[in-house]
């Protein structure tokens, strides 16, 4: 499906357009509700088109602009899809499960209510996987081939995203969820750094691995919407911004959330992929990101660390044993209204007992520490994304090199490592062969999630060949 210039801006691109008087909040939300209107029959991206209410947010944002251009935040006016895990308002927040329709939150959540405050318009409410315990998000489908599935369980603010219906989105990572997404869709996906963006309000699967993180078409987008659900973003001044630029420009955040100059020549990159799973391109990803490092002159060196095999094993533990808990009741009320799926993944909690979980929780520790004794050495580490390409939609299984893996297990076999160790952990399109996206992740020392941003920036704008085409 082809784009349409004022859906698939940047967020930084339309906060500049705002501020010069180029383009409208109005305009802007326009075109992603008519790009919804056009295509998301096919995507199925959405459970909830808040129209009217985005236009309404719209416009608050266009008189805001109007009455004084250069005093707001970099959000303003911006359209976000919302996934349907995190509570907002007076607006329906189901899980993606029918045993809870009809569910509408008194409270946002408070990510979304620092969202909220800086500006941004809530355009709809993406789909999850049931209950965000999945990796294929049904129906929602792939931009990149309406035949492949787009991910879980934040596949449908990935889809959106990538077919231009919102400028960023908002997802939730238990083992993956928002990486898994990203990177078969191909845009940008962050899971931050454990506790840095609050979990309060957001319907929880696994308290112990849940993080909730931004998704957008650039890493720059990405660091503005981490901003503000970090809450971080500094209420507008009458001088010069706290990132250095004049009066009239649009950033107003402290600086541990400013855009860096990163200076990759002597960047210490280890390369993680001990026991990865990985099918042939996603080995050639890895591989032309670790040479676009190396022709920028940072060093490039091959590192052990914790396996992710043993790693995706102690999350499935953790995660079945916490969401039976929290979901016990919906077992006894509504059981007949969950997917034959979920109802199995919650009643397979018994096959655990104490000491399997108490294991579990200490391997974490172990997994964490690995992690953070690895980038004791290196500033970063460069590890493979999601194993494989876009499974075609409703497989339950995929091959990579010869040999079928689960569908869950294989999606999240490079990704749940990085809920276990809590550091920050970047997905990053690293192309799209044949047609279809694949990617890489990059890992960062807890709190560095900024810094990893603004890197991961510096190597898209300078080492562009590695990067995706926009989706068609």
């Amino acid at each position: 499906m082809s784009a349409t210039p004022l859906a698939t801006v940047s967020i930084a691109e339309a906060a500049r357009a705002y501020r010069a008087g180029d383009l409208s909040p109005v305009e802007v939300t326009q075109a992603c509700l008519q790009r919804i209107g056009d295509f998301d029959g096919e995507l199925n991206a959405f459970a909830t088109v808040t129209s009217d209410h985005a236009l309404a947010q719209a416009r608050a944002a266009e008189q805001t602009l109007l009455d004084d251009p250069g005093a707001h935040h970099p959000l303003l006016g911006i359209p976000l899809g919302v996934k349907d895990m995190v509570d907002t308002a007076g607006i329906p927040t189901s899980a993606g499960s029918a045993a809870l329709a009809g569910r509408v939150p008194v409270e946002d959540a408070t990510v979304w209510r620092r969202l909220d405050a800086a500006g941004a318009v809530l355009i709809g409410k993406t789909r999850t996987h049931e209950l965000a315990y999945g990796v294929a998000t049904p129906p929602a489908r792939n931009p990149w081939d309406l035949t492949r599935m787009p991910g879980g369980s934040s596949g449908g603010s990935a889809a959106a995203l990538a077919a231009g219906m919102c400028l960023g989105a908002v997802g939730t990572d238990t083992a993956g969820s928002v990486r898994i997404p990203a990177g078969l869709c191909g845009v940008v996906g962050l899971k931050p750094t454990r506790g840095l963006c609050p979990t309060d309000g957001v319907i929880p699967l696994s308290p112990t691995l849940d993080h909730v993180g931004p998704m957008a078409r650039t890493a720059e987008d990405a660091r503005l919407l981490l901003a503000a659900m970090a809450g971080m973003i500094d209420p507008p001044s009458d001088g010069a911004g706290s990132d250095g630029a004049d009066a009239g420009a649009v950033l107003h955040l402290p600086a541990a959330m400013t855009a860096q100059i990163v200076d990759l020549d002597g960047a210490r990159v280890g390369v993680a992929c001990t026991d990865a799973l990985m099918s042939p391109v996603v080995r050639a990803a890895l591989a032309r990101i670790g040479d676009a490092f190396d022709r920028a002159g940072s060093a490039v060196e091959e590192i052990a660390v914790p396996s992710y095999r043993d790693a995706v094993r102690c999350a499935d533990q953790i995660i079945t044993v916490e969401a039976a808990v929290l979901n016990a009741e919906l077992l006894v009320s509504a059981a007949d209204r969950l997917r034959p799926d979920t109802r199995r993944k919650l009643e397979s909690a018994t096959r655990f007992d104490g000491v399997t979980y108490y294991r579990a929780l200490r391997h974490l520790e172990k997994v964490r520490h690995g992690f953070e004794q690895a980038l004791e050495q290196f500033d970063l580490l460069l590890a493979p994304g999601v194993a494989c390409q876009a499974p075609e939609y409703g497989a339950e299984s995929v091959s990579i090199d010869g040999e079928e893996h689960p569908l869950g297990r294989a999606l999240c076999s490079n990704t749940a490592a990085f809920n276990l160790a809590g550091l920050p952990a970047l997905a990053l399109p690293a192309g799209a062969p044949e047609g279809l996206p694949v990617g890489v992740q990059l890992v960062g020392r807890a709190g560095s999630d900024a810094w990893l941003l603004s890197l991961a920036s510096a190597l898209i704008e300078e080492h562009d060949k590695s990067m995706p085409e926009a989706a068609a």
